[in-house]
């Protein structure tokens, strides 16, 4: 039984009050900066704000580069934390990105990583993220902060120990600083909920941010921070990476740590299970992450991971990609179809890739599936935690049906597993037969599209319905030239065309970003990062 507890508009507005008390008046920024531009891309470094050495810490480097400052002692550990502390302040203002917001704490840490830096003058015997400000999704527990995950029935209980990952970056030099909205149910396409409210897209305001991640993207998009970790179960990184234009790494589940991550779903029922994964302002960074946990021991961590050792495998000089146009059931719209023929023809002129076509087999079965996993108890498990505090439905949570669907009896969940095992097999042999290294892909038959819009993700949940690592790679923008064409074109349906019918061409889109996303082996995610690495230099000249 729980205890009763207040109206969630109460709740929500002595939460909301908390949190706006954490960012300090010196870092508030006027509405003027920004009230007639649906974009605030560049508010952060003209706003004045930030000093020019702030703006050069947290727009110039990505994770790998700010790691090397810190080890060289160009900047301290707490230069470099008060930054990006004062930046993600700025993007909460902008684009209401944050949950949990400690400041305070992080920048006394930075203090005590530096102490540890004046020990080691030469700096050989720092920790592998000596001083690297991490961001985190609301869903992982931090010691001594909510992990509310925008439920109102979940406020004001702060966790009492950090989650696996906290844990493990913290012994590894990392400094928190802040965790990021999603959705409320952390099951749709638009980071919402009643707590916290939405977060923004700082492209478009008009345009989801993504869920159930979205926190994080824009919070990134925005220099924010430039790395952190997120959770997908049917592509809540992938989403708003592709949404804001950043990188996202969905790894097999159990490589990066997930024990203390607040899912919602029934204990017990997780035949699909969520998976932990950086977000980053470039490829090396998810790599960086990656590596330097799979380096560490993951195992001292978390009861349930798979820990698998880093093997510095060698990158192969040629590979063989299968393209994927479309996945059967949803048809992209022209700027995610002329960025997949772009990128294939980048790849096939760099000789180092032999490309061939691909359709992928049944995947509307895989994502029913996959769905039905999802409901396998029926909606009633979120729907009672909702109820303690009065909480409505927020709009994408409703459009999306899921809770309306009916459970399964015991054996029907069994069916589900076996289903899902034939599946896999599948797929590998699918990967074998044709010899391939990786398949591309989009990410989604769409880019960000408008608010609560957002109503499949058939793109991203079959792979963790087959549990294959996959990553986004941002490769354009929507252009002048990406008219939109006759809605006749989307090939599979009425919903199809429906969704189809939402790009309504540059006008509304210009400046979006594109994707696209590299699907690997099961458990070979260090050889899939060799591969991202490899078509991101080719198609982004990195």
């Amino acid at each position: 039984m729980h205890s009763t507890k207040p109206d969630y508009q109460i709740i929500a507005a002595e939460k909301k009050l908390q949190q706006a008390n954490k960012i300090p008046k010196d870092w508030l920024i006027s509405a003027e900066t920004h009230r007639n531009s649906t974009n605030v891309l560049d508010v952060p470094v003209t706003c004045g704000i930030l000093d020019n050495v702030e703006c050069e810490i947290t727009s110039e480097y990505d994770a790998t580069a700010l790691l090397e400052k810190l080890r060289s002692g160009l900047w301290s550990a707490e230069q470099v934390t008060i930054a990006f502390c004062k930046r993600a302040a700025i993007a909460q203002q902008l684009t209401n990105c944050l949950t949990e917001i400690f400041f305070d704490e992080a920048i006394e840490r930075a203090r005590q990583l530096d102490k540890e830096r004046q020990q080691n003058p030469s700096g050989n015997a720092l920790r592998p993220l000596h001083g690297l400000p991490i961001s985190l999704k609301d869903s992982f527990q931090v010691a001594g902060y909510d992990t509310s995950t925008g439920l109102a029935c979940y406020v004001n209980e702060p966790a009492e120990e950090n989650s696996s990952t906290a844990a493990m970056l913290l012994d590894l030099g990392a400094v928190l600083y802040c965790k990021t909205n999603l959705p409320q149910s952390i099951m749709t396409g638009d980071s919402d909920n009643n707590v916290f409210g939405r977060t923004f897209n700082p492209r478009n305001e008009l345009l989801t941010a993504g869920g159930s991640t979205g926190g994080e993207g824009a919070l990134i998009a925005l220099r924010g921070s430039v790395l952190g970790v997120g959770t997908d179960i049917c592509g809540s990184i992938r989403i708003p990476s592709l949404c804001n234009g950043i990188y996202g790494f969905r790894p097999s589940v159990g490589l990066v740590p997930h024990g203390g991550v607040r899912d919602l779903n029934v204990p017990g029922t997780d035949g699909i299970r969520s998976t932990a994964g950086p977000m980053a302002t470039s490829i090396r960074d998810c790599r960086l992450f990656v590596k330097t946990l799979m380096q560490t021991g993951t195992w001292r961590y978390d009861s349930t991971v798979v820990s698998l050792p880093w093997t510095n495998v060698k990158a192969k000089e040629r590979l063989r990609i299968a393209v994927v146009e479309n996945d059967g059931i949803y048809t992209p719209t022209p700027p995610i179809r002329r960025a997949m023929k772009e990128a294939a023809t980048l790849l096939e002129k760099s000789k180092r890739i032999e490309i061939i076509p691909l359709t992928l087999p049944d995947v509307k079965e895989h994502y029913q599936n996959l769905v039905s996993h999802w409901a396998v108890s029926g909606g009633d498990h979120y729907l009672e935690q909702f109820a303690r505090t009065g909480e409505p439905l927020v709009p994408s949570l409703k459009a999306l049906g899921l809770l309306d669907m009916r459970g399964t009896t015991l054996k029907g969940f069994f069916d589900l597993n076996v289903r899902q095992a034939e599946a896999a097999k599948e797929y590998l042999r699918l990967f074998r037969d044709n010899n391939l290294d990786a398949i591309l892909m989009p990410p989604a038959p769409h880019t960000a599209i408008p608010l609560d819009t957002w109503s499949t993700a058939t793109y991203t949940g079959l792979w963790n319905h087959l549990d294959f690592p996959a990553v986004v790679l941002p490769v354009d923008e929507v252009r002048e030239s990406d008219l939109a064409d006759d809605v006749g074109n989307a090939k599979f349906g009425s919903e199809d065309t429906r969704l189809y019918s939402l790009y309504t061409g540059p006008k509304d889109y210009k400046g979006i970003p594109v994707c696209v996303q590299v699907v690997g082996y099961r458990h070979a995610d260090e050889a899939l990062l060799n591969i991202a690495t490899m078509l991101d230099a080719i198609l982004n000249g990195r």
